[in-house]
């Protein structure tokens, strides 16, 4: 069973699981053929994260939804976004 989460980013509330809520701000945010997959926008949001802060950003192993929720929840510490639910 997926656990879901709640976000708010932008004004704009996401919900579903981690890599559901990855794969709704790639499609919101860029063209499909800029980031093919959840995946890929997955591994480039990590690598902006790092480079704009200059802080890690390690993603455990795991499904995509595993590495998605630990994203959001780094996100979440340096108030890029806000979790408002996580179930």
């Amino acid at each position: 069973m997926k656990s879901s989460v709640k976000i708010i980013f932008e004004e704009e509330v996401f919900e579903g699981a981690p890599s559901e809520i990855i794969d709704d701000l790639r499609e919101k945010n860029f063209r499909r053929d800029e980031f093919p997959n959840a995946e890929s926008f997955l591994r480039c949001i990590r690598d902006r994260f790092v480079r704009l802060t200059d802080m890690p950003c390690p993603l455990p192993e795991g499904s995509l939804d595993v590495r998605a929720r630990a994203l959001l929840e780094r996100l979440a510490e340096v108030d890029a976004l806000e979790i408002l639910e996580d179930g």
